[in-house]
């Protein structure tokens, strides 16, 4: 049973192709041929070239709040090229309807954009070719000039509209800034006629020195109320401590008491002013004359004490009360600073962003001046002197080639989709191929083999 072969030896290619060389060779110079008679069929074209250059000023600002209200520098060449190949301005370029659309996509397709220089991009600046193909070369300068003055105006227009949106933009916040300031310094206006900083500081003054003075006066009634009440109660001790009506001098008596411990040198010499005042002859009803004079001391000492004590739960409740009044003072004192502060903070702020956008409305205003020059035509068209260069042979040989190449492929596939003759064994077609001697054409083996089995019968 015949079974098939998958691989092919490189003697069956060889010869599968050797077979077909001719056609293939035909076929290739059939191209060629064809390929050589219509380019030089052709007319010759003329390619003309007139440059944009694109320089748009672009202002800068070193404030962030601000930096919004700057257009962006320049044109990209993308954005140009856009604006190049828009249906308005090709029409006003070339004199079509705007509605006759294959028209447009015939003159589209003789036109073409070469960037010169990108790099400068983001300053604005851009140099690009406007390309026009034509059989005329006077027609062809002619459509390039005319197609680079259309995109000129366009991108002007373009770029125009831009600044004009901005600068109104601009307008329009420095008017809300000015504004914003206004209305602040309205309110510092108003809290300078109501700031009565000064008349709460004068009684912020006058309460401390209140509390000072109370202070001071406080710890001198200490003073006075802990030694009153000891010389109190030192003349009280005396007098438990003397005993039956005495004897000797009053100095006597004096000394006695100092030498006891029950009155100090101090106290003494008080009792003895006060018994040097007693007018002569004077006496005491039968009592003791020291231990009376020391008893009325003890009820000036009582009395003074109560009157120092009284004194100090006064000044007490007094300076509470100025206490409260001087925290209520200090309290309406720093809100009062707070809301001043505030006031200037926000004056500040406000003063800072309308100065940022004011400082720009110069700028735009320039830019808007000069953007009417930013696109201009700097190097014209003119007519070429020689047509497009067009490789001739290059493209005979080309078409030759491709052809060569077509032809091979088709003697391929014959050869793959021939049917094999099972019955005479391996080979693409069921049979060996080999070279004839004679004709030099390939031919099976089987063929030879039967030729001679001929011959012999």
């Amino acid at each position: 049973m015949y079974e098939p072969r998958d691989e092919i030896s490189l003697r069956e290619l060889y010869l599968i192709f050797r077979s077909g060389l001719l056609a293939i060779v035909l076929a290739a110079l059939v191209a060629g041929a064809a390929a050589y008679l219509y380019l030089g069929s052709r007319p010759d074209r003329y390619v003309a070239g007139a440059t944009v250059q694109v320089n748009v000023p672009a202002p800068s600002t070193t404030s962030e709040e601000a930096a919004w209200l700057l257009p962006p520098a320049g044109i990209g060449f993308s954005s140009y090229a856009a604006i190049a190949h828009r249906s308005d301005v090709l029409a006003a370029a070339f004199g079509v309807n705007q509605s006759d659309v294959a028209r447009l996509r015939e003159l589209a397709g003789s036109l073409e954009l070469n960037p010169i220089d990108t790099s400068q991009q983001a300053r604005g600046q851009l140099a690009v070719a406007h390309l026009v193909t034509a059989p005329d070369p006077q027609e062809a300068a002619q459509r390039a000039n005319a197609w680079a003055q259309a995109t000129v105006e366009a991108t002007t227009a373009a770029l125009s509209q831009s600044v004009n949106a901005n600068a109104e933009a601009s307008a329009r916040e420095l008017a809300q800034r000015e504004a914003e300031l206004n209305a602040v310094r309205q309110q510092l206006t108003e809290f300078a006629e109501q700031d009565d900083r000064n008349a709460v500081g004068a009684q912020i003054a006058v309460h401390l020195q209140l509390q000072r003075d109370a202070m001071m006066r406080l710890a001198e009634l200490d003073n006075l109320i802990a030694s009153s009440r000891a010389q109190r109660d030192l003349l009280q001790s005396a007098l438990e401590a003397r005993s039956g009506t005495g004897s000797g001098s009053l100095e006597a008596q004096l000394r006695a008491m100092v030498g006891s411990g029950a009155l100090d040198e101090g106290t003494a010499a008080q009792l003895e002013r006060a018994l040097a005042q007693l007018p002569p002859g004077a006496t005491t009803g039968g009592q003791d004359l020291l231990t009376l004079v020391t008893r009325t001391q003890v009820e000036t000492l009582t009395s003074q004490l109560a009157g120092y004590l009284a004194e100090r739960e006064q000044l007490r409740v007094t300076l509470n009360g100025s206490n409260g009044e001087y925290a209520a003072l200090r309290t309406q004192l720093t809100e009062m600073n707070q809301r001043f502060e505030q006031l200037e903070l926000a004056r500040r702020t406000a003063l800072r962003a309308y100065e940022s956008v004011s400082a720009l409305t110069p700028l735009i205003r320039l830019q808007q001046g000069m953007i009417g020059t930013a696109a201009k035509v700097v190097v014209p068209a003119t007519p070429p002197i020689q047509p497009e260069a067009r490789s001739r042979l290059t493209l005979t040989l080309a078409a030759a080639l491709v052809a060569g190449l077509l032809a091979t492929l088709v003697v391929f596939l014959r050869a793959a989709v021939r049917a094999p003759d099972p019955d005479l064994g391996p080979g693409p077609h069921g049979r060996e191929l080999e070279i004839d001697q004679v004709s030099g054409n390939p031919r099976r083996t089987s063929d030879r083999i039967d030729g001679r089995l001929a011959d012999e019968r």
